[in-house]
């Protein structure tokens, strides 16, 4: 008889957060992971940004103050909520974590929340890496007893869905983030390496926040969706794939999905799969996908020989009413593709250079003013592509 993995779904009723993550975590009878007393737990949320916890960018303070109750009732020896932030700005996971609520939630449950690059560092070594073979991150990883992930449901602008596999990126430690990114420019082989890179952690349990959730340009300046939902499971892999079908994206094109499976680090075969509490159909919400959907469209192979894929490459636009010249994009920028205006008096935005961009959208991602789209327009992308071959 076929051992089905098991995820769970639960309804927030009435804000109660606690009472839906203490229902997901008993119908998959999760305790099973904390297997003695004393343990040291690593609690790893999604802290993107310095962003309000009613923006949705970040796992809301109150699931992380409920996986910790949980934590609780086991008599851990040591709680750590760590991540580490996405932007060049030194301190910037500091000021996200504040910024959160986070760290106030952490100081209230008497739990430590520090960032990773904050920790003793080592380097990991990757077991047939897909694209990555070793990186370095925070010895905790190594050193606890348990992971737990506590991801987000958001739309990625370039991989489509962050949320299990992707959050685990925030391993990487914050001046790494641009060097992975420019290392595997492309989305096949950075969605390579996220699978690459949670394959090393690979959490024993997982706990995702449907609280509040972002559909469109995720995963930091989209609309926000109160979603009400509270999933939990051990197998990412397949959490993903479920909160694809939840969603309405195909699980096909979220990437690092189908290379996860490939590294045996799960299943996204829902037949495979066991949904208990409340079933997908009965709460699934389709999301507003962001704008990327343009840039993998395949061209005729005649036409791709001539042009290249840039034809369908999206542009970067800076809107100058919400810019402030913050520097956040192009010092985290991982191909050096934004510079700074030449003359800021004159209220300039900072310039793109279309050659090296590589369409990663971090600008956008990490942008606190939100002031950075992206727009593909046709006819414009087949002139300048045309004019880049001679």
């Amino acid at each position: 008889m076929e051992v089905k993995t098991k995820i769970s779904i639960q309804k927030i009723f009435n804000d109660n957060v606690e009472k839906a993550v203490f229902k997901a975590l008993e119908l998959i009878n999760a305790k099973k992971v904390m297997t003695k007393e004393g343990m040291t737990i690593l609690i790893k949320p999604n802290i993107l940004q310095a962003k309000p916890p009613e923006r949705a960018v970040t796992t809301h303070p109150e699931v992380i103050r409920a996986v910790i109750h949980w934590v609780n009732q086991f008599n851990p020896a040591k709680i750590y909520v760590c991540d580490s932030s996405g932007g060049a700005e030194r301190g910037i996971t500091e000021k996200s974590m504040k910024v959160s609520g986070i760290f106030a939630t952490c100081e209230e449950e008497g739990v430590e929340c520090i960032p990773f690059e904050k920790t003793k560092t080592r380097v990991y070594h990757v077991k047939n890496p897909l694209e990555l073979d070793h990186f370095a991150s925070s010895s905790l990883i190594e050193e606890v007893d348990l992971i737990i992930n506590v991801p987000k449901i958001k739309t990625h602008g370039q991989c489509l869905l962050t949320c299990c596999i992707k959050n685990m990126f925030g391993t990487i430690l914050r001046i790494n983030k641009p060097k992975t990114h420019a290392q595997f420019s492309t989305l096949e082989r950075f969605c390579g390496a996220l699978a690459d890179i949670y394959s090393v952690s690979r959490p024993q349990l997982t706990v995702i926040d449907g609280y509040l959730c972002q559909e469109g340009a995720g995963p930091s300046k989209g609309d926000v969706v109160k979603l009400n939902l509270i999933l939990a499971g051990f197998d990412g892999v397949a959490l993903d794939s479920v909160v694809c079908k939840l969603i309405g994206i195909n699980i096909d094109d979220v990437k690092y999905i189908k290379k996860a499976e490939k590294k045996g680090l799960g299943t996204t075969n829902l037949d495979h799969v066991e949904i208990l509490g409340e079933s997908i159909e009965n709460v699934s919400r389709k999301f507003k996908l962001p704008f990327t959907t343009p840039i993998s469209v395949p061209l005729p192979r005649f036409l791709s020989n001539f042009v290249g894929n840039t034809l369908f490459k999206a542009s970067v636009k800076f809107n100058p009413k919400k810019c402030k010249l913050c520097s956040t994009c192009w010092t985290s920028c991982p191909v050096d593709a934004i510079k700074p205006p030449a003359i800021r008096r004159l209220g300039n935005v900072p310039s793109w250079n279309r050659k090296k961009c590589i369409t990663c959208y971090c600008c956008a991602e990490l942008c606190p003013h939100e002031a950075i789209d992206f727009k593909v327009d046709y006819l414009k992308n087949v002139f300048l592509s045309i004019t880049e071959l001679f």
